[in-house]
């Protein structure tokens, strides 16, 4: 019987694409040959193409999602997307293989749609009673934006195009004159801005994934940078920045930081990997003093990334998180 055929989608439109191609790199190396058999699927504004690992072009119908590897037109069994930002974080992709009853491995359209938003995800956390820091939504600017920013977050703040990831556009903003420039580099990468309250404190982050249909909590990974924050610079290219796993934390504050990663995972509806990045506030080892800022479902899974380290130190490693993703999908 011929292997299932399982599409890596990689590309998207945003200037994400980049890490997406490490990403599904990651995912289709992991993938056991002798069980499926992968192809990618680049997914462009002006076009998609399929491929197989080694480059190798096959004929591809985007309508039907189907691909031929030497028998005739086949339908995907099962999707795995490695695309950060649109279409593959944000329900477009989702909706998609819903029509086509292609199982694929993230949370669903309403889910992605939700967590593309950084201000909707915050929003709906703190509705749920999940600490956030505050914040507030900019969809243009008048006379009174800057003013209106700083009464409602005050300084230092972060301002975060509402829907890009990888810390494209976000600027940490000390002083009220820093405000405009921010503002515009922000509204460059997106039409909706947010900007939040700085919480001074400790970065946390903690991966999630489903495997056998039970939500686990990865071991806690603490964030160390000699830049503002960790933005796109200090996440890909600086030599100092520290990804530590485990993170040297007091044992109350990592069960706190996972049991709260999970639960946002399982009200936010999320599927296969997300990881959920918190600000510990405070040395104490109280619950309030953890902060969620931001919940990524389609986090980077490059070799330099953190979610594969935090699999690695969880035990399950890359190959086991895919595979056993694709099994829960497809069967093995």
């Amino acid at each position: 019987m011929a292997r299932p055929l399982i599409a890596v989608l990689r590309g998207g439109y945003t200037g994400e694409s980049v890490i997406s191609m490490q990403s599904a790199r990651t995912m289709m190396d992991a993938l056991d040959g002798s069980r499926y058999e992968g192809l990618y699927i680049t997914v462009a504004r002006e076009a998609w193409t399929c491929e197989r690992a080694d480059g190798t072009a096959v004929p591809f119908d985007r309508a039907l999602f189907t691909a031929d590897r030497g028998h005739g037109h086949e339908r995907f069994a099962a999707a795995l997307i490695a695309i950060h930002g649109t279409p593959g974080e944000d329900g477009k992709l989702q909706g998609y293989l819903d029509m086509l009853a292609v199982p694929y491995q993230t949370g669903g359209v309403l889910a992605m749609a939700i967590t593309m938003s950084k201000f909707s995800t915050t929003g709906l956390l703190r509705q749920m009673g999940f600490r956030v820091a505050p914040s507030v939504l900019l969809r243009s600017r008048d006379a009174g934006t800057e003013a209106h920013v700083l009464r409602e977050v005050g300084l230092p703040c972060f301002v975060k195009p509402d829907g890009s990831g990888s810390s494209l556009g976000i600027s940490k903003v000390k002083a009220a004159a820093e405000l405009p420039a921010a503002l515009d580099k922000a509204f460059g990468e997106d039409g909706t801005v947010m900007c939040e309250g700085f919480v001074q404190g400790r970065e946390l982050t903690c991966g999630v994934i489903r495997l056998n249909g039970t939500v686990q909590a990865l071991p806690v990974c603490e964030i160390r940078t000699s830049s503002e924050f960790f933005d796109y610079h200090a996440k890909y290219h600086a030599s100092d920045t520290q990804e530590i796993i485990p993170a040297p934390i007091p044992d109350a504050v990592t069960r706190i930081v996972q049991e709260r990663s999970a639960a946002i995972y399982t009200a936010l509806k999320c599927d296969g990997m997300v990881r959920v990045d918190h600000i510990w506030s405070d040395p104490g080892e109280q619950e309030s003093d953890v902060v969620t800022i931001e919940v990524n479902t389609t986090p980077g899974f490059s070799p330099a990334s953190i979610f594969p380290k935090m699999l690695n130190a969880a035990g399950i490693g890359v190959a086991g998180a895919v595979n056993g993703l694709v099994e829960g999908m497809v069967g093995g």
